[in-house]
C-alpha cells in the first residue's frame, strides 16, 4: 500500500512539473501549489512579477515569500472554501519584498485541479497579475485627497483670517476715520470753542482727508475683486498692478505683456492675476529686491506669466517642506486650471517663479 501511494505521489509531481513547462512561455505568472499551499512549479513570468529565483520558490509556501493584504487566517479560509467546492475560484490581493528591498504588489488568483477519475481535489492553480502600479497609484491618491483635506482647511482659516482683517480694517480705520470726518465736516469753517481766532477745517481740508479715505476703500476693494481684470483684461490688470507695486515700493518693475489681443476665460485670467499679485507680494515680503520683471506671454495654445526679482532667494526644497499658504495656493490655482506651476530659487540669487496653462478664450 506504502509502495502504491508513493507511486501515486510520483506521478503527480510528474504531471504537475509537465504542467509547468507547458506554463512556461505563457505571458502571465502561472504557479502549480500543493493543497496546503506548497510550490510545485512556477514559470518564468510568475518568478519576475515575484522577484525571486525559481528555486528559492519551490517546495516553499506562499506565506514564507508573499504577505496577504488580508489576515493570514481570512486567506487561509478562503482557499478552504476553494478545496471544499464552495466557490470556483478564489482571489487575493497579496505583497512580496524583492532582493533589492523593493516591494511589489500582486493579484494572486487560485483555482482547483481535480484528480481525472475520482474528481478529488488534487492541487491548485494560481495565476499573478502584478498590481504594483495600481497599489501606488492607490497610495498616491490617498495622499493626494489628504493634501486637498488640509490645503483646504488651511484655506478656510485663511478666508476667515481675511475676512476678520477686513472687518477689522473697515470697522476700525475707515468706519473711525468716516465717523470723524462726520463730525469734522459740521464744524467746517466755524470758529473753535473758546478759541474765535482759531478756524475748524475748511472743507477743502477735509476734502484730501476723503479723498485718502477712499483711496482706502479703492485697494481694499481691488484686493477683493479687480475690476481692471473683469472690465478691461487680464494685460492691463498686470500692468496696473506692476505700476502700483514699483510707485509704493520705490523700484523698478519691468512689466511686457504680449500677444494678449483676445479676452481670456475668466477662471485662467483671475488665476494668474492671483498667482502675480501673492508672487509679487511674498518678493515685497521677503526679497529686499532691487528690481523685478514682471513678463505674461499668450500663444494659440498656452498662457504664461514669470516673476522674476534679484532679492535673496531661499532654498527651495526647504520651503517644501513648510510651504505656506501663499506657495500652496499659488501652485493649487494654477493646478486647477490644467496649468505648471514651478519656483526656482537659491539664497543670494534671487527667485524666479513660473506659470503656465492651456489657453481657453472666450467666444466674442
Amino acid at each position: 500500500m506504502l509502495r502504491r501511494d508513493s507511486h501515486e505521489k510520483r506521478e503527480i509531481y510528474v504531471e504537475e512539473h509537465t504542467w509547468g513547462d507547458a506554463y512556461e512561455h505563457l505571458a502571465v505568472g502561472v504557479a502549480q501549489l500543493t493543497l496546503d499551499g506548497r510550490l510545485l512549479s512556477a514559470n518564468e513570468q510568475m518568478c519576475g512579477v515575484i522577484g525571486r529565483p525559481r528555486r528559492e520558490l519551490l517546495e516553499k509556501r506562499l506565506d514564507e515569500f508573499l504577505m496577504t493584504e488580508e489576515s493570514w487566517p481570512a486567506f487561509i479560509a478562503g482557499l478552504n472554501r476553494l478545496i471544499a467546492g464552495e466557490t470556483p475560484q478564489y482571489s487575493s490581493k497579496m505583497s512580496a519584498v524583492r532582493t533589492t528591498g523593493r516591494v511589489i504588489w500582486v493579484e494572486m488568483v487560485f483555482s482547483l485541479v481535480r484528480d481525472n477519475v475520482t474528481s478529488q481535489p488534487r492541487s491548485m492553480t494560481a495565476v499573478a497579475k502584478d498590481i504594483t502600479f495600481l497599489k501606488r497609484a492607490e497610495q498616491d491618491l490617498r495622499d493626494a485627497e489628504g493634501t486637498r483635506d488640509e490645503l483646504s482647511r488651511k484655506m478656510m482659516n485663511a478666508q476667515e483670517a481675511n475676512r476678520t482683517s477686513i472687518a477689522r480694517e473697515l470697522h476700525d480705520d475707515i468706519g473711525q476715520s468716516l465717523a470723524v470726518l462726520k463730525i469734522q465736516m459740521l464744524r467746517a469753517g466755524q470758529p473753535v470753542s473758546g478759541q474765535p481766532a482759531t478756524m475748524h477745517a475748511s472743507l477743502k481740508d477735509l476734502s484730501l482727508k476723503l479723498e485718502k479715505i477712499l483711496n482706502k476703500v479703492s485697494r481694499l476693494s481691488h484686493d477683493l475683486h479687480s475690476s481692471e481684470l473683469e472690465l478691461l483684461g487680464l494685460a492691463v490688470a498686470v500692468k496696473g498692478h506692476c505700476r502700483e507695486c514699483s510707485e509704493q515700493l520705490g523700484i523698478p518693475i519691468r512689466c511686457s505683456c504680449d500677444y494678449l489681443d483676445e479676452k481670456l476665460d475668466g477662471m485662467i485670467a483671475l488665476a494668474f492675476l492671483r498667482v502675480l499679485q501673492e508672487g509679487m507680494h511674498n518678493a515685497v515680503k521677503h526679497s529686499s529686491a532691487k528690481s523685478m520683471t514682471v513678463r505674461l506671454t499668450c500663444s494659440d495654445h498656452e498662457l504664461s506669466l514669470e516673476i522674476h526679482d534679484d532679492g535673496v532667494g531661499f532654498d527651495v526644497e526647504t520651503a517644501k517642506l513648510a510651504a505656506g499658504l501663499g506657495l500652496i495656493s499659488m501652485r493649487e490655482r494654477i493646478h486647477l486650471i490644467g496649468g505648471k506651476f514651478e519656483i526656482w530659487s537659491s539664497p543670494g540669487h534671487g527667485t524666479r517663479i513660473t506659470a503656465c496653462a492651456p489657453v481657453v478664450k472666450q467666444s466674442p
